[in-house]
């Protein structure tokens, strides 16, 4: 529910983004973004932790969710994939690349749907509610340290990176939710339909399902890395060139 509060925290949110990005992209010290990176990481965790502590420090006691042990939204596996690619800043070798690029456009995009179309606050709109101020706190800072690993140059733009890692990503979100509904479904636990694999999050627009969602994300990511090619990147490094050479040299 996209009301005034709701909106001047993403305006604020996506501000403070900004501020920090450009201040550390001009400052140029490598170590400085380097601890920015692992902040965002830490926070971003920590965030997500940290109604266990709330909850017992006032109450007493607290109770485990199902997400906090299991991943169960795409988000969940972008923020443990945010501090491995913290953790992956100063390696070069392709599976290092890959993760470092799945983690900025999965963490990215699933962050900020997750901060626009955000459930908690769906279901109870007041920021003074800490689970719904932390549901939206973590997404803002998710987005931050992904947003930083482009950047300060850590993850470069390109059709075929970009795809690659999607893709890979992708099929990572998918393995992840059959194996978390079928963990539920052999303990007889009501599904939480993991990764949305097995109904839409929306019921009032069922075209919106695991699939199509999944073939638009290809699509942004595919226009998205072409514009910038297009516009950043000489003739002959674009895609498409790049494509007519490979199957030249293989004809």
């Amino acid at each position: 529910m996209l009301d005034g509060t709701h909106l001047l925290f993403i305006l604020i949110s996506a501000l403070v983004t900004a501020v920090l990005c450009v201040v550390l992209h001009h400052l140029r010290r490598p170590r400085l973004g380097h601890a920015a990176v692992v902040l965002a990481a830490v926070g971003t965790v920590a965030l997500h932790y940290s109604p266990l502590w709330v909850s017992y420090l006032t109450t007493g006691t607290a109770t485990v969710a199902a997400e906090m042990l299991f991943l169960i939204y795409p988000c969940h596996i972008c923020m443990w994939l945010l501090v491995l690619s913290s953790a992956l800043l100063q390696k070069e070798d392709p599976l290092s690349r890959l993760i470092k690029d799945f983690t900025f456009w999965g963490g990215t995009v699933c962050g900020t749907i997750g901060l626009v179309l955000n459930e908690n606050y769906d279901l109870m709109p007041d920021l003074s509610n800490y689970n719904v101020l932390k549901g939206l706190l973590s997404h803002s800072v998710m987005i931050l340290g992904c947003v930083l690993l482009l950047v300060l140059g850590h993850v470069r733009i390109r059709v075929g990176r970009g795809m690659a890692a999607v893709v890979a990503g992708l099929t990572l979100f998918y393995l992840s939710g059959l194996f978390v509904n079928a963990l539920f479904a052999h303990y007889g636990l009501p599904s939480r339909n993991a990764m949305y694999l097995e109904s839409t999050p929306y019921p009032a627009f069922p075209w919106i399902n695991s699939a199509t969602v999944a073939l638009a994300a290809l699509a942004v990511v595919f226009l998205s890395s072409a514009l910038y090619e297009w516009l950043a990147l000489p003739r002959e490094e674009r895609w498409y060139r790049r494509l007519m050479a490979v199957i030249k040299k293989h004809r």
